[in-house]
């Protein structure tokens, strides 16, 4: 069975005494993904000890979370109003891991900030807010149109359904990539290079009920495997 790392989130938080927390995690949905789908997780906390991490590791997950990037790393000033953390903990770690894993030319799957941290990391921007694509009172679905000869489009054919919790997005494409989906307002929902995948939506809050969905994490598998 093979193991896949996946990147940990963070939470700060204080303690009932007045001390300051912070507390790494991953979603639990990706538990029953790796389950379904028949591989191991390890998460990656830290960059100590990460080239035998790698070296261990037949792939990686980058996964959502809920802070922004930095735009300090794709050259801007966050805008008016918006709010980043001054610890970038998840940045650095996200792109230390993308560096290491693309070096030893093992697959990557970004999921929402995650495909933003590929574009990134390879020369992409973001456009730093976008509107409709969030709601804190209802999940908000849409369409997406899907690019052929893609790692999209042999698992949902030319559309499909997806979910949306972001509130930025793909701005200029890193070069090298390809957009393989886009949503009906013109915003990026998939990129690929090679074995570089990067996905808008989050397919792991949909892979208990939806056949493609859980045929992504299959078949990153299965890219994993025939490398």
């Amino acid at each position: 069975m093979k193991i896949i790392a996946i990147s940990t989130r963070s939470v700060d938080y204080q303690s009932d005494a007045g001390i300051a927390k912070r507390r790494l995690y991953i979603n639990g949905y990706f538990s029953e993904v790796a389950e379904k789908a028949g591989f191991i997780l390890f998460p990656v906390c830290s960059q100590n000890g990460i080239e035998g991490i790698v070296a261990m590791c037949s792939g990686l997950i980058i996964a959502g979370r809920d802070r922004d990037i930095n735009p300090k790393f794709y050259g801007e000033k966050p805008l008016e109003g918006l709010e980043y953390p001054e610890d970038p903990y998840e940045d650095e770690l996200d792109f230390k891991l993308i560096e290491l894993f693309e070096k030893n030319n093992k697959p990557i799957l970004g999921i929402c900030s995650g495909l933003q941290s590929l574009n990134i990391y390879h020369g992409g921007s973001l456009k730093q807010h976008i509107n409709d694509h969030t709601s804190k009172e209802k999940l908000v679905r849409h369409n997406i149109d899907i690019e052929e000869n893609s790692f999209v489009h042999s698992l949902y054919g030319n559309k499909a359904e997806v979910n949306s919790i972001h509130h930025q997005a793909v701005n200029r494409v890193a070069e090298g990539f390809k957009v393989t989906a886009v949503s009906e307002d013109g915003t990026v929902e998939a990129i690929e290079k090679g074995n570089l995948i990067g996905l808008q939506w989050h397919p792991e809050l949909l892979a208990a009920n939806n056949v493609p969905a859980q045929k992504i994490f299959k078949k990153f598998i299965k890219y994993v495997t025939e490398k």
